[in-house]
């Protein structure tokens, strides 16, 4: 009973509110805040500049997407797994540091203008705080959630259909727009799917790259409505978040069916072989893909890193400007150091909380799936579908009064923070338990209760050291997840309770850009180590348990 109450209040209850006061007016229900925003030119213009960059956006990190999914899925290239590793890099870090870096790379004293101006003195840097720019980076860090569907799609396809059509004269290109493409389809639109709801998510690559424009999304308009505090903000940004919802909605049935529409036959098993030989072209593609890679994924954050040491923008990059009191600032400075360690605390509380409750729900719906727990699985998993604005404002409206009994609010305390990133990240840890409980042979529970094991015993002598694995996974990408969210947390974080997220965006917002470098720099330093100790506990896990913790 306390399972499904806590499901109701944290869960359900927030989602309920915003949708109270959205069609709520003078306590009745009416359409009248929605026909009031659907009749503002400026709120449709909004809405145009949404679908406008997330459909943009999508577009072209599809086209990145497939053609690296195409080469490393087909061609003979070597090195295939490390550039499969790069091309993953976007994945784990977080996007507003990827469009920190981009501004950094872009910056017209920056170090790519300085070495372009010495060859070419007449060049300009493009400015990136533009739509152009926003779509440019939305889709080199977006393009990996196509890459990664592509490429399986891509193997599972069978050989015979690319044979039969090589037998009828067709070239690999006719091949791949006749055979390869069309039957790839399903797995490219599930991609496009992934992109277009990550890009309506999204607040820091907008909030950095589209206010300082005056380039206005939804995202970006709910947050600024929201931190306006006129009379019916609340109001005007619970039907916005409705707006978004429901373009996130059609956009997700549209693309679903799209999906349906082109599924087609496809092997079990990834075939791994390649399936064309680039003979003497084989040097030109493979030094072809590495400088994509390294231009698109690591120049930039190298010249992050640099920014980080220089001790003012514009003065620059002799030795005589490279100084390490950017770090020091960033490590002795109450806020930016209260910043890393509430980030801990809550990834660590955040980790812990979702796996035992995320391991639960997983095993009630493998071991004893019933309807109700069904429906618990369906409304854990709705905030972390919806756009994180989203969540932040229901649960402002959820628990901004006193709590019963205590009558104290949590909000504007790190608590507020901590209920968001369990309400958020609790379906991920689902998500992986699951995959362990289903991987576990149920005769394995049954031995140990034959054997006398009681509810306890099992669990910690079977259960636990079975689904180990698929549970440390599913904690990493919580703990991860945590650690650099900022979209929920920058309309929840009040003074004391800064997350690095927060604090990076303020830094950039009011200049500070070589403390933003030096606390991003920390940040990703800190996002590689994680991912080592993640592969050392995996390599450990393999060998001991036969399981595979990825």
């Amino acid at each position: 009973m306390f399972g499904l109450l806590a499901v109701f209040g944290l869960f359900f209850l927030p989602m309920y509110k915003l949708a109270v006061v959205a069609f709520q007016v003078d306590g009745h229900i009416s359409l009248a805040i929605f026909r009031e925003l659907l009749t503002d030119a400026k709120m449709l213009k909004v809405i145009r500049d949404t679908l406008y960059i997330n459909l943009m956006s999508s577009f072209f990190a599809s086209l990145i997407g497939v053609t690296m999914a195409y080469f490393v899925a087909y061609a003979d290239i070597r090195g295939k797994k490390l550039i499969h590793y790069a091309l993953l890099l976007p994945l784990i870090i977080p996007g507003y540091i990827i469009t920190l870096a981009w501004m950094q790379f872009f910056a017209k004293g920056g170090l790519i203008a300085t070495v372009l101006k010495g060859i070419l003195p007449n060049v300009t840097m493009p400015n990136i705080y533009s739509y152009w720019g926003i779509i440019f980076v939305f889709s080199v860090t977006k393009y990996p959630l196509i890459y990664t569907l592509t490429l399986s799609t891509f193997r599972k396809i069978s050989t015979d259909m690319e044979l039969a059509a090589a037998v009828s004269g067709c070239n690999k290109l006719r091949t791949f727009f006749k055979v390869t493409l069309p039957m790839s389809l399903s797995g490219i639109a599930n991609g496009l799917l992934l992109v277009f709801i990550s890009c309506l998510d999204n607040f820091g690559t907008v909030a950095f790259l589209g206010i300082p424009a005056r380039i206005t999304v939804l995202s970006t308009d709910i947050y600024q409505t929201i931190i306006s505090f006129s009379g019916n903000n609340f109001s005007e940004a619970a039907a916005k978040s409705v707006i978004l919802a429901v373009i996130g909605v059609l956009s997700s049935l549209v693309l679903w069916r799209v999906a349906k529409m082109f599924q087609t036959m496809q092997t079990d098993l990834e075939d791994m072989n390649p399936r064309f030989f680039l003979h003497h072209k084989k040097i030109f593609v493979e030094v072809l893909m590495w400088i994509a890679i390294f231009v698109i994924n690591f120049v930039p954050l190298l010249t992050l890193i640099l920014t980080s040491f220089m001790k003012g923008i514009g003065g620059g990059y002799h030795l005589s400007n490279m100084t390490l009191g950017n770090f020091a600032f960033v490590f002795s400075n109450p806020k930016s150091f209260n910043a890393i360690k509430n980030s801990l605390v809550l990834s660590f509380s955040t980790a812990a909380i979702c796996v035992v409750a995320g391991t639960i729900v997983a095993y009630l719906m493998v071991r004893r799936p019933t309807k109700l727990i069904r429906v618990v699985e369906s409304i854990i998993s709705v905030p972390y579908s919806i756009p994180g604005i989203i969540l932040g404002l229901a649960l402002i409206l959820t628990w901004a009064s006193p709590l019963p009994i205590i009558h104290k609010t949590i909000y504007a305390t790190v608590f507020m923070l901590l209920v968001s990133y369990v309400v958020r990240f609790t379906s991920l840890q689902i998500r992986n338990s699951t995959t362990g409980v289903l991987q576990t042979d149920i005769s394995m529970e049954e031995a140990a209760e034959i054997c006398g094991a009681g509810f306890w015993k099992k669990w910690t002598a079977v259960i636990i050291p079975l689904i180990f694995p698929a549970t440390v996974s599913g904690m990493g990408l919580v703990f991860i997840n945590a650690l650099t969210e900022l979209t929920t947390s920058s309309l929840l974080w009040s003074a004391g309770s800064e997350t690095l997220g927060v604090v990076i965006y303020n830094y950039t917002s009011a200049g500070y850009t070589t403390y933003a470098c030096a606390l991003s720099s920390v940040v990703c330093l800190t996002i590689l180590a994680l991912v080592l100790v993640y592969r050392w506990i995996s390599a450990v896990l393999r060998k001991y348990t036969g399981r595979n913790a990825t």
